[in-house]
């Protein structure tokens, strides 16, 4: 149902400003959804307090305005997210997680102004994802936006990045580590498994490779007794030669050995991970679904150890693969991991008290 039209001589009056009993005025506050009261002044008086508070209010709302497209600052979050994204050389599993984030951001603040975008907006938004979505989206969609808006700022489009002076939502880790005890359960009811599940675990125990990598390794991978593997993570800039000659005395074999044995499933394919069945649209010699290779995974975990909320995944291979290795002596577990920085290397060096950390001595 439309308003009623205002009387002719209130057809001048601002936005909000109304007169709730003769002589005494009173301004709707689009902040708060609810009327402030101006009092007992002169209409005119009036008037210039709600054009200024309608002012205010503009500004603490964010949007874009007249002034903003005239300033060429009239650029949205959600739109400057998109160019921002848009324009990024990243891995594809990168871009869909930011564009993940980046709809939990615009969900909160997409249509703000981002020339006027100030910290506590930003703060706001944040904590609003945090108690929406959690701690872990929140801390990632704060890392995207100091990105984003770090970006708008060499562009002009803001004076300041006002996502760096907000406060970091720290999120507690939630998924085990494996130790050698809880793998070795893991370990032994995948032998009643599926093949190529305990040639995929067998191939990320030796190699500490990422999932992604283990599931695309090929035999023509191969070359002059080195396996050689360039990291989808790190696209190209990243290269690791594995010796075929590396041996782990936790799973009592060598790369040459395992490799062997994934060719042993009599099925012929270029994929050391591949399908030995026909199952749905799936055929013999194909690559695994990396989908497939999580959710067989978490199966046998869960059927090894019970089930549970934070129990460890695939992923967690790539430490134990660190740390056993650590334990045995005589291999660069940075370089096999491809890490860069000794940070990154530190961090799956932790095994979040998982198990006690033996004092060498002598």
């Amino acid at each position: 149902m439309a308003a009623r039209p205002r009387a002719k001589n209130r057809r001048d009056w601002p936005v909000g400003l109304s007169e709730s009993r003769p002589g005494y005025f009173v301004w709707f506050n689009p902040l708060t959804k609810k009327y402030d009261a101006i009092g007992r002044v002169p209409v005119a008086d009036a008037k210039l307090q709600v054009i200024e508070a309608n002012l205010w209010a503009s500004e603490q709302l964010g949007k874009v305005r007249l002034i903003d497209k005239l300033q060429q600052k009239d650029k949205t979050v959600r739109e400057w997210l998109k160019e921002w994204i848009d324009d990024l050389d990243k891995a594809a599993n990168t871009l869909k997680s930011y564009r993940s984030k980046s709809k939990a951001i615009n969900e909160e603040m997409g249509d703000l102004a981002l020339g006027r975008l100030t910290v506590k907006d930003t703060a706001e938004a944040l904590d609003a994802i945090k108690k929406k979505r959690g701690a872990p989206t929140a801390q990632v969609a704060r890392a995207v936006l100091i990105a984003a808006f770090g970006a708008a700022v060499t562009k002009g489009h803001m004076e300041t990045n006002p996502a760096l002076v907000t406060d970091a939502h720290k999120a507690k880790v939630a998924r085990q580590r494996f130790t050698t005890a809880t793998f070795e359960k893991v370990w032994a009811v995948l032998q009643d498994g599926p093949v190529w599940l305990r040639n995929a675990t067998l191939l990320a125990m030796l190699t500490g490779l990422r999932r992604e990598d283990v599931a695309g390794l090929k035999f023509g991978d191969v070359e002059e007794d080195y396996l050689l593997v360039a990291p989808k993570k790190s696209q190209g800039m990243v290269k690791i030669a594995i010796p075929l000659a590396l041996y782990s005395e936790a799973m009592k074999m060598s790369l040459k050995d395992a490799i062997a044995v994934c060719r042993r499933t009599g099925v012929v394919s270029q994929y050391m991970v591949h399908q030995t069945e026909h199952t749905g649209r799936s055929s013999p010699g194909q690559r695994m679904a990396l989908s497939t290779l999580t959710m067989r995974f978490t199966k046998y975990v869960e059927k090894a150890l019970g089930e549970g909320e934070n129990l460890p995944t695939f992923h967690e291979l790539r430490s134990l693969c660190k740390r056993a290795y650590q334990a045995q002596g005589g291999v660069d577990t940075k370089a096999l991991l491809g890490h860069l920085a000794d940070s990154s290397a530190d961090l799956y060096e932790n095994n979040r008290g998982a198990e006690f950390k033996k004092v060498k001595i002598g």
